[in-house]
């Protein structure tokens, strides 16, 4: 790995964000925007959970393990499991309230239509939807 100066480094991040491409610091390569692989990717489903009981840690640990389980499903592109990130420099529009998210990245809106009839995530749902009070879905398309 080559070692870039500061300068270096926001030069070609300028560079990245007026070329509309996406830049990969560490091993210096670049790959199109919206696209893994090489595979244009056009469909983002984004998932908010929030548990009935935040602060139990069996149910926190079973839907963590079902959400995981949904990465088998072969629509699904790329996925991001995440929790709120809370710390001192957060904004005011920052809603930290929920317990899970999930980001799911599909190639396009029909891929994410045979996702939410597949067989595991509809297992999904009903093994899981006793842990939570409210679920809150973001679907976006690439414009």
């Amino acid at each position: 790995m080559e070692n870039s100066s500061r300068r270096e480094f926001l030069e070609k991040s300028t560079t990245v964000l007026a070329t509309g491409t996406v830049l990969t610091a560490l091993t210096g390569t670049t790959v199109e925007a919206n696209s893994i692989k090489g595979e244009k990717l056009s469909f983002v489903h984004h998932v908010f959970f929030w548990l009935k009981d935040p602060k139990n840690k069996k149910d926190h640990d079973k839907l963590l393990a079902g959400l995981r389980g949904l990465g088998k499903i072969e629509q699904i592109q790329m996925a991001h499991i995440g929790l709120p990130s809370i710390n001192e420099f957060d904004k005011p529009v920052t809603d930290a309230t929920y317990s899970f998210s999930v980001l799911l990245i599909f190639a396009n809106k029909a891929d994410e239509e045979k996702y939410l009839v597949h067989p595991l995530h509809k297992k999904f749902i009903e093994d899981h939807k006793n842990l939570w009070s409210k679920v809150v879905v973001y679907d976006s398309s690439v414009i």
